[in-house]
């Protein structure tokens, strides 16, 4: 009887001993993999606005569908009255080079940068509208 009872508590010690490593185990594995998660990358957008010869409402549209596809593009302003095409873009995934070249890969010269940004909302003394879909 002595036996029995001495192997019982050997093995309830033998079962507890046991769970306890795996509790442990299974809390180092947890905070290991939630450690090891990478940090989500904040996106770094910048914008460029190009100054590109474009002919008509057709040339327009022509950069509007091509351009918006390309990799890394967010946001595109065409405007036909300026002469200009803005992007705005995740620099992680494309550079102001790589956009230039897809513009003039469709045809249209790029004749340089334009500082500031988008030039919507400034007076013209020819009277156009700007309010193509911009809020």
């Amino acid at each position: 009887m002595k036996k029995t009872i001495i192997l019982a508590i050997a093995a309830l010690m033998t079962v507890s001993v046991s769970s306890a490593y795996a509790a442990t185990n299974d809390v180092t594995v947890q905070s290991s993999l939630t450690d090891k998660k990478p940090a989500k990358k904040q996106k770094e957008l910048k914008e460029v606005t190009f100054n590109v010869h474009l002919h008509c409402e057709n040339c327009m549209k022509k950069v509007q569908e091509n351009i918006s596809f390309e990799k890394g593009v967010k946001d595109l302003h065409v405007c036909l009255d300026d002469q200009t095409v803005s992007i705005k873009y995740d620099a992680a995934k494309t550079t102001e080079d790589k956009l230039k070249a897809a513009i003039e890969d469709l045809g249209y010269p790029v004749s340089g940068k334009r500082e500031g940004g988008h030039a919507h909302g400034q007076a013209h003394d020819n009277g156009h509208d700007h309010s193509h879909g911009h809020n």
